[in-house]
């Protein structure tokens, strides 16, 4: 039945409420006006009449629920329009009892009440509203009966088996059909005995509706234990020249019921040639997943085709039950590629410490999927026995297997691996020493950072600059108030090496102690142009604006251009870090930085730094650019996002940049971020 979609949000409301205990009493004669005022009422008006008897009823006690629904009986009985009929009946869905029946009943033979008196009716038990259902589905016009017959199967009325057997035969398409669903779920013998005759018999347009009903016939019987019954129906259903949903559905069904002899039921199905029922039988295992079953199913991996041992790995994936490992260990040998790949994704979870020679080994010589597969199965690994294995196969490990081996250690997050990866950094293969220093970014901690150091002192080259990185970020592990420079410091008197000093000087920018600030500041008066260089680069990284004017004044004063344009590039990134200082100092230090700014690449860094501002002074001095051919787009991008921030404290100035860059613009995506900011200021 189709209902007026406001009347489902009051019976969902009622719903709700139903269970609220309350000692309020029903007020009878509110009611009675409720009622009255709503007798004429179409979708859609009084509602708030409406709402009123929804919450009389919520209220209502048991004995008061009694004397309301007589109350709404009475009103059916009356003339009233098509909107509140439906509401009362939807009420009595709620609240009604046998004592409905004799208004309710007569309904079912009304074009315009039928679905309403239904829908109650459905839902009120007792044995007079399934008798009524009978005697009105004898009487009631043809184009009525299908819908009474699906109340009936609803209700399960097993007295209605005789009289809807009949029906199965109807010449009216619609009642047999509508016949054959309610016997599929009324739970009767004669029910399952008329639904498996006319599996037989009934050929065309209701077979499908038959099958389906044969199919919620085992299902129903499977439910109540009586697996032998379910399995003959389910049996019968897999026949090859029935629909392959049916087949599918009745495949998993008669495994599921096969008890302990599920293992038997699959191995004979994955034994044929129908490769949508091993499909089916493959996806129903873990439904079954005992021990015993799953160890059988996944010896017959070899035996299927490449599709079907993939899916097969999937769910043995899924299952996770170990028992399965020696067969999946055979498919990770297979010809096929991707099957290959499956078995080592089930790997990934079935396996343990002894499948870690098989996953360093594909994952070393392996390529593309495949290595990767293995390394994801390496990382997925269960159990602190993997972590140990892992550390032990490291010391002995041929050079490509000890990559994989350290790459492990790093993403398992193995932190005691870290002194075995510092012992990698000497490894005489590079590639090794290279990717235990990555490792160790994340498994070293301060008490490794001293030989950390040492060791980025002792190379050169790309090690050195991966060093580099792993120390800043060991170092900044350190809290700031005990001094994450310190070791670096110490270093730095004692190293003669001009590289040397310069690479400890690098790392301190990045780490941001300040106390290495004097240090570094004098480095920038170093008579070494190198020393000067590595200074300077130093305090442009610094993660705060501490070092900003030491920076402004190499910008100023510096006799050397790089140096010049390396720090002022610095000073413009720190003047656009988080500060508390206020706007007008930040528009002043960009200010500076423009005069001084030697070429576009710089005034743009200015721009793009104004634009994440959110003053008036900053849009202001944005759009000083938007005539500058060569700046014009960066100036756009910046007045065009402050203006997010101006529209509504300065309306007026902010809306006349606007429309400047939109007539103006040849990037349509500024002009239309500048029409929306506008339209939203107005």
């Amino acid at each position: 039945m189709i209902m007026n979609r406001w009347f489902k949000i009051t019976i969902i409301a009622t719903i709700v409420f139903a269970g609220f205990d309350t000692k309020a009493s029903v007020d009878v004669n509110a009611l009675n006006q409720s009622l009255e005022k709503i007798r004429t009422a179409n979708f859609g008006q009084g509602r708030i009449d409406f709402d009123a008897i929804s919450t009389i009823i919520r209220q209502a006690n048991a004995d008061e629920k009694r004397q309301i629904e007589k109350q709404l009986d009475d009103f059916l009985k009356a003339d009233a329009n098509y909107a509140s009929r439906q509401f009362v009946c939807e009420k009595l869905s709620l609240i009604g009892t046998e004592a409905s029946v004799p208004v309710l009943g007569p309904m079912l033979l009304d074009a315009n009440n039928c679905d309403m008196a239904r829908y109650a009716l459905e839902r009120i038990p007792g044995e007079a509203v399934d008798k009524a259902l009978r005697e009105a589905l004898d009487k009631a016009d043809i184009n009525l009966k299908a819908g009474i017959i699906n109340t009936i199967g609803v209700r399960g009325d097993k007295k209605a088996t005789v009289l809807l057997t009949k029906l199965i035969t109807d010449t009216n398409q619609a009642i047999a059909g509508a016949a054959i669903s309610a016997l599929g779920k009324i739970d009767d013998p004669c029910a399952v005995a008329a639904i498996a005759k006319a599996k037989n018999e009934i050929k065309g347009t209701l077979q499908p509706a038959v099958l389906e009903a044969y199919l919620l016939c085992a299902d129903r019987l499977a439910a109540k234990g009586q697996k032998n019954e379910a399995s003959v129906i389910y049996k019968h259903l897999t026949a090859p020249a029935e629909p392959i949903q049916i087949r599918i559905a009745a495949v998993r069904g008669m495994i599921i019921t096969s008890g302990d002899k599920a293992d038997e039921t699959i191995a004979e199905i994955l034994k044929s040639s129908d490769k949508q029922m091993q499909t089916a039988a493959i996806t129903t295992l873990k439904n079954v997943a005992d021990t015993n079953t799953i160890k059988m199913v996944a010896e017959q991996l070899p035996d299927l085709a490449a599709e079907q041992q993939i899916q097969l790995l999937a769910v043995l994936s899924e299952c996770n039950n170990r028992s399965a490992l020696p067969a999946v260990l055979s498919a990770a040998k297979s010809g096929d590629d991707n099957v290959r790949i499956a078995a080592l994704n089930t790997i990934g979870v079935l396996g343990n410490a002894t499948t870690i020679d098989l996953l360093v080994q594909t994952a070393s010589n392996a390529g593309g999927q495949e290595q990767k597969a293995a390394q994801d199965a390496l990382y997925r690994l269960r159990g602190t026995d993997v972590d140990e294995a892992i550390m032990k196969k490291l010391t002995v490990a041929e050079p490509k297997a000890k990559i994989e081996l350290i790459r492990s250690c790093d993403l398992r997050n193995i932190t005691a691996s870290a002194p075995l990866l510092l012992k990698a950094v000497k490894d005489t293969n590079e590639p090794v020493r290279i990717e235990a220093v990555k490792a160790l970014r994340n498994l070293a901690d301060e008490s490794h950072l001293q030989e950390l150091i040492e060791l980025q002192m002792a190379t050169s080259g790309t090690e050195r600059a991966e060093l580099e990185r792993t120390v800043i970020a060991v170092a900044r592990q350190i809290p700031p108030d005990k001094k994450p420079a310190g070791k670096i410091l110490a270093a730095l008197l004692s190293a003669k090496d001009l590289d040397t000093r310069c690479s400890l000087l690098s790392v301190l920018g990045k780490i941001g102690d300040p106390a290495a600030l004097p240090v570094l500041r004098n480095a920038i008066g170093d008579k070494e142009d190198k020393i000067r260089d590595a200074a300077v680069r130093s305090l442009s990284d610094w993660p705060t604006p501490l070092p900003a004017a030491d920076l402004l004044k190499v910008a100023k004063e510096s006799q050397n251009q790089i140096h010049k344009v390396l720090a002022l590039r610095g000073y413009i990134r720190l003047t656009g870090l988080g500060s508390s200082r206020p706007d007008e100092v930040t528009i002043k230090m960009y200010k500076e930085a423009m005069a001084l700014s030697p070429g576009a690449d710089e005034k743009k860094m200015v721009l793009s730094g104004l634009a994440n501002m959110k003053s008036l002074e900053a849009l202001r001095m944005s759009a000083e650019y938007l005539d500058n051919t060569e700046l014009k787009q960066e100036a756009e991008l910046a007045v065009v996002k402050i203006a997010g921030f101006t529209i509504r404290s300065n309306p007026r100035e902010t809306a006349q940049l606007l429309q400047k860059i939109i007539s103006e613009t040849t990037n349509e995506q500024v002009r239309e971020r500048a029409r929306f900011t506008l339209q939203r200021g107005r």
